[in-house]
């Protein structure tokens, strides 16, 4: 049998980076490391694709396993200490070298249990899984999903995408037919509503797109939930996707730190490293308390979509298919305040998330969040949130 290499001494250790997906912040966390540890790397993979030329060796290799030309890469070093921050993304933790691999990733079962208990807090009592691939990370998460579900009144149903389409591990190796979609499309219409649904972050616009289509509004009928925090997709989404964040900079981190101790000669442990997400990063997607009377949720519904304009009580009913007083009467006891009142609070966090997080300047934030002037935003801020929009900016601005 053969034995692993050991750096000893000498020039500064020479580690191969070969990350599949989540680069950035994968990167980032390997280069915090590699600073204090003095490590060169090897990037030339990840910023223009090459793999390493024969003969090339390496202190360490530190991966991140999505396709299969990371795993053929790791199999030409099969002496060579390696972290693998996917833990089990294309091979079987039983197969031959999988031993030889130390493993840090992402807790599934801590992430299932964040995502059902964000969606519950939003009063969400209908929770489904769309599961895609119904790998080691997925299989956890339905456990724990189902069991803070029950545990706090609520259903869950898992919905197996997997079988109704071609996977390739990873996720980005997906085919999927129009019939599968369409399969998908009549499982989004059947669920009970308002229902609070998970699904990995790269599934998410494709599921936006048919609630679209089949007239779901979101997040009044179906309050969409995302896993991985993937900032491109997430962020840039048609209704930005709330989404629990795994934190690969500290698993890339941790990773290094554990291929530092394996290139000293310590022996991987037999199972991986989990490390708990990092928390629920909330967008437009799941930022609506669940509403479970049907009218009533249309009518928040229609308020989310215009409250940039002028909003009147009779445009919002008809909307809502009540009358005035149908819709006064049943949007008070299902929210304990009133229209106005809704609106107006609605208006007020918008622009209070506006200051926040851009630097538009006043006049834009009013306009953007429904006031008419500067002088209403203002005045209604102050009532609101017991300050001005400038001092609050400057108390509450995200600092990056």
């Amino acid at each position: 049998m053969k034995k692993m290499a050991k750096h000893r001494g000498g020039a500064d250790p020479h580690v191969l980076v070969l990350l599949g997906f989540n680069q950035y912040e994968s990167m980032t966390g390997i280069f915090a490391h590699a600073r204090e540890a003095r490590w060169t790397l090897d990037t030339n993979y990840n910023r223009i694709g090459l793999t390493p030329a024969a003969g090339e060796r390496y202190s360490g290799i530190i991966a991140l396993v999505g396709k299969q030309e990371e795993l053929a890469v790791l199999r030409r070093y099969p002496t060579t200490p390696c972290v693998d921050l996917s833990a089990a993304w294309l091979w079987d933790l039983s197969a031959k070298g999988a031993d030889r691999v130390g493993r840090v990733a992402y807790d599934p079962a801590a992430l299932g249990t964040l995502a059902a208990g964000h969606l519950l807090d939003q009063g969400y009592r209908h929770l489904a899984f769309v599961n895609v691939c119904n790998g080691w990370h997925e299989r956890p998460g339905i456990r724990t999903m189902a069991e803070e579900a029950e545990k706090r009144g609520g259903d869950f149903r898992e919905i197996p995408l997997y079988r109704r389409i071609t996977t390739q591990p990873p996720y980005s190796a997906i085919s999927h037919t129009p019939a599968g979609l369409r399969w998908l499309a009549k499982q989004l219409r059947e669920l009970p509503k308002p229902c609070g649904v998970v699904v990995v972050d790269d599934w998410a616009p494709h599921l936006l797109s048919i609630c679209a289509q089949a007239g779901i509004a979101v997040p009044a009928d179906l309050a969409l939930m995302g896993l991985f925090n993937q900032r491109e997709i997430c962020e840039l989404a048609a209704i930005p996707i709330s989404s629990v964040d795994i934190d690969f900079e500290r698993i890339a981190r941790e990773g290094s730190r554990l291929l530092g101790r394996l290139m000293s000669g310590a022996k991987p442990a037999a199972e991986p490293i989990l490390l708990p997400p990092r928390g629920v990063v909330v967008r437009r997607s799941t930022n609506m308390v669940a509403v479970h009377h049907r009218q009533v949720a249309k009518a928040v519904h229609f308020i989310h979509e215009h409250f940039r304009a002028p909003l009147s009580i009779e445009a919002i009913a008809s909307a809502a298919g009540l009358s005035r007083r149908g819709l006064t009467v049943a949007f008070r006891r299902e929210l304990g305040e009133s229209v106005a009142r809704y609106i107006a609070r609605h208006r007020a966090e918008e622009a209070g998330r506006l200051l926040c997080e851009t630097d538009l300047k006043m006049v834009e934030v009013a306009e953007c969040s429904g006031y008419t002037s500067l002088e209403h935003l203002y005045r209604a801020f102050k009532g609101m949130a017991r300050t001005t929009p400038a001092r609050y900016r400057q108390q509450h601005r995200r600092r990056g």
